[in-house]
This record gives structure tokens, sequence and C-alpha cells, in this order.
């Protein structure tokens, strides 16, 4: 029994051998003129031993259609390189790296951020009536309460909301007695959120939001305005102060001005290269000046 099994184990080998040896064959002419390494990878192909039995068969099968196929193969492995080394592939390129952005504020639960105009007042009441007419049931409405309010015009309205998608945070400066004192702002959708920088600095995403803005888009199609209606915690922010950081975000969002659109772009994208008395030097340069009204005697 042993006789017979070492002799058929002897005659796979030859089997095997005859294989290897008509493979590296079809591949002599190349020898003289490939690397070593080339050859290697042509002949040691860790696959061989794999599919050696069905190489064999075709082998024995068709000797010449073999060597054909294997000349083929050498062929198209030649034109391979040449097409990579006439068109080199170019190297994939790197995505932009994503600015690391600040951690988003958490509004609180007296803000409207998912109610509509109809939460303010009914909007069927008002659809009807000419604009002119909207804007002073709006400005009066709001008139008397400790918020601002603002009728912009749906054209404004689509720049600052195009602009706060692509760059939805940014940095205020207040004057006060002895300086500034600046505020940190994030768009969320129809939303802008103030909190104090120093407040922002200590809890992050916890500080505690001391104005929100909701803009109210429902007339914007029909009437071609938006609503703006901001609501502050006045035991931590004026109404005065926070009419003034609304009228400063429209200087940066309904701008053309491009010294201040480019220090909106560096503060989200490339922080490193922001400076805060930039902000400061833009606001020297505005002509609008801090309100004096009391919340009483306010208007829009």
């Amino acid at each position: 029994m042993a006789a017979p099994m070492v002799r058929q184990i002897l005659a796979q080998r030859a089997r095997n051998s005859r294989v290897f040896s008509s493979y590296r064959s079809s591949f002599s002419t190349e020898t003289s003129q490939s690397k070593p390494n080339e050859v290697d990878e042509l002949v040691n192909n860790p696959y061989l031993d794999k599919y050696a039995e069905k190489l064999q068969k075709v082998e024995s099968s068709d000797p010449d259609s073999f060597k054909s196929k294997l000349v083929d193969l050498k062929e198209a492995k030649k034109k391979k390189k040449w097409r990579d080394e006439q068109e080199p592939l170019q190297p994939a390129k790197s995505a932009k790296p994503q600015p690391k952005l600040p951690k988003l504020l958490k509004p609180s639960k007296d803000n409207l951020p998912n109610k509509g105009l109809d939460a303010v007042m009914k909007v069927d009441l008002i659809r009807d009536l000419p604009k002119a007419e909207i804007q002073k049931i709006w400005t009066q409405y709001h008139s008397k309460r400790d918020c601002i309010s603002a009728v912009i015009p749906g054209t404004v309205y689509d720049k600052i909301h195009k602009m706060s998608l692509e760059n939805p945070l940014f940095l205020y400066p207040v004057p006060k007695k002895s300086g500034y004192e600046f505020f940190f702002a994030q768009f969320d959708n129809h939303m802008c959120y103030f909190t104090s920088l120093i407040n922002y600095q200590a809890y992050q995403e916890n500080a505690p939001v001391l104005l929100s803005l909701t803009h109210f888009t429902e007339l914007q199609a029909e009437k071609g305005v938006v609503l703006m209606r901001g609501e502050m915690d006045t035991n931590l922010l004026s109404v005065q102060d926070a009419q003034f950081l609304a009228n400063e975000l429209q200087l940066y969002y309904a701008t053309d001005n491009a010294e201040r659109q480019q220090l909106l772009k560096t503060f989200n994208h490339n922080q490193k290269q922001f400076k805060h008395t930039d902000v400061i030097e833009q606001l020297q340069k505005t002509t609008f000046e801090l309100p004096t009204s009391t919340p009483s005697e306010k208007g829009s």
C-alpha cells in the first residue's frame, strides 16, 4: 500500500514541476531584460500552488493554448506597465479638514426654536393685510414688551440665512464705559443665540442664552418680509444691548462689505488667524450708535 502511495506522490510532484517549468519558460525571453524582482513576481506567484492543478489540466489538454495564454498574460502586463508610466496616477486630493467648531449652545425652554409665528400672533389675522400695516402691528405689539423686533425684507433675509449656513458663529463687541464686552453667537437654522464670551468660556454649551433671535418666515413668500423677534434675559442683558447686538449681526450677515465678510469666514474656518481687535476696528467704522431709549419708549 505504501509503495503505490509514494509513486502517486512522486508522479504528482513531477507533473507540478512540468507546470512550473512551462510557466518559467514562457517568460524566459524577458528574464534578461527584467529586474529580478519582476521575474520573481511572475514566477514565484503565491497563488500558483493554489491553482497548480487547474494549470496542469489546461497544459495537458492543450499545451499550445496554454503557452499562448501565458504569452498574452505577459503582453498584458507589459502594456499595463507602459500605460502606468505614460499616465501616472495622480495622488488623491486629501479632504479639506473641517474646522473644529465650538459646542452649540443649549437654548432654554422659553425660546421658540420649534414654534412658528402663530405662537406670537395669529397669522390668519394679518396675512391679508398690506405689508406696511403688518410692519406697524408687529412693531407696536413688541414696543410694550421687554424684547426687540424687526421687519426684514425677504431678499435681505435670504442673504442673512445663506451666510449663516456657511458661517454660523461669530463674536460681537458691545461698548462699555471701560472698554468692550464680547458676546458669542451661533445660528441654528432660523434662530440665533447669544451668550457672553465669559460665560461661554466657562460653561461651553451650558452657557446661559442671554438673547435669542427668532426669524419667522411664514410671510416671506407672499409679503416679502421676515418678522424678527428678540427675547432676552433682562436680568443679565439690557434691551438696549440686545438691540445693539441685533444691529451688529446685520452688519456681518446682510452686508456686501468684503472686510466684514472675510472676518466672518476667518472666525468660522480659520480661528487661529482671527483677531478680536479687528471686530472692534470694524465697529468703530460704523455709523449706528448704542440705543439710549428706555424699553417703554423703544420702537423696533
